[in-house]
Formats: structure tokens, C-alpha cells, sequence
């Protein structure tokens, strides 16, 4: 009797096991596609970033240069906690966006490329050497594309971000994400 009894128990227990094991695997299941899906939305956010900032020379186009410029600089601002200013699109020495911090300046450049167009380390020099002339503290260059393996090496050590599209769309959606939290502070819902 005892012996039919644990017999029993025992496959009670080998059952909760594979149960758990399925149900284990289902939510791994759910959490990869889950996860897929999340990286190929922001694949589809980066590109439409692109096509609706791009400067397209083809077409005459009445877009205002300076609207990527001003999409970054608030992103940034929301994101950082720091204030912007978008410079003027000639004379500016090769910078984009001023952003000052509790912590400093920091200068940043933004280019709106396509896949093909990696961004090279001129953009990181400008942003180097206008740090230094301006006494700020860090910097960031930010595109929609990514940036070539040189231009990663020549970044290291200088206090400057590189920024893909990638990380772009991840700023951006924590920066909705802080937006909407804004919202529902200003118009909290009554409570019944």
C-alpha cells in the first residue's frame, strides 16, 4: 500500500514537472517573439525616422531643414533633463544642438542617413574640436544609419556618444513614454 502510494506520488510530481516545463517553455515561447517583434518595430521606427526627416534633393520638398535638428534636441531634453538650443543651419561650426545640463555643456551633431550612408569620423572631429573651443564637457552624434568601425575607434575616450538609429528609436520611445507619464500627472484620473 505504502509502495502504491508513492508509486503514486511520485508520478504526481514527475507530472507538475513536465507541466511546469511546458508551461516554462511557453512563456520563453511568448517572450522570444515578443522580443522579436519589439526589435523589428524598432527597425520599422528607425527607417520611417529617416524617410520623414530625410532631405530629399530629388523632390522639391518645402520641409524646414532644422526639423530633424529640433525632433533630436527634444528627445534629448526629455530624456536628459537638460535644456536645447538648435543652432542656426549655417555658422555654426558644425554644430547642431547645444544642450546645457546641471553637469555642463553638451554639443551635438545629427545626421539623418540612409543604410548606406555610415557616418564617419569627421562629424566626431568637428564635435571634438568644438568641445574644446567651447569648454563643454561632452558631446553626441546621432544618426538614423550607424557609424563606421573608424569612427567608433577615433570616439573612444572622448566624452562623445555615438548614437544609432537603433538607440535613436529607444530614446525616442522613452521619451513618449515620459511624455504620456507627464499627462497623467497634469490629468490624473478621479478616483470613484
Amino acid at each position: 500500500m505504502l509502495f502504491t502510494m508513492l508509486l503514486i506520488f511520485s508520478c504526481y510530481l514527475v507530472y507538475l514537472c513536465y507541466k511546469q516545463k511546458q508551461m516554462l517553455d511557453e512563456y520563453s515561447s511568448d517572450a522570444s517573439d515578443t522580443l522579436s517583434v519589439h526589435k523589428h518595430m524598432k527597425e520599422t521606427l528607425r527607417i520611417g525616422l529617416y524617410n520623414r526627416f530625410k532631405r530629399d534633393l530629388e523632390e522639391e520638398k518645402e520641409e524646414n531643414p532644422l526639423l530633424f535638428e529640433r525632433f533630436v534636441a527634444e528627445i534629448m531634453s526629455s530624456v536628459r533633463g537638460g535644456n536645447t538650443y538648435v543652432t542656426k543651419s549655417s555658422g555654426d561650426f558644425g554644430i547642431d544642438i547645444e544642450e546645457q545640463t546641471d553637469e555642463g555643456l553638451y554639443l551635438g551633431q545629427v545626421k539623418c542617413y540612409n543604410d548606406m550612408n555610415l557616418v564617419g569620423f569627421g562629424p566626431i572631429a568637428i564635435i571634438h574640436s568644438q568641445m574644446v573651443k567651447q569648454d563643454a564637457i561632452g558631446g553626441y552624434v546621432i544618426t538614423t544609419s550607424d557609424f563606421t568601425s573608424n569612427a567608433r575607434n577615433y570616439a573612444e575616450g572622448l566624452d562623445i556618444d555615438l548614437i544609432n538609429g537603433t538607440q535613436l528609436v529607444e530614446l525616442w520611445l522613452e521619451h513618449l513614454e515620459t511624455k504620456s507619464e507627464r499627462v497623467i500627472v497634469l490629468n490624473p484620473v478621479p478616483q470613484m
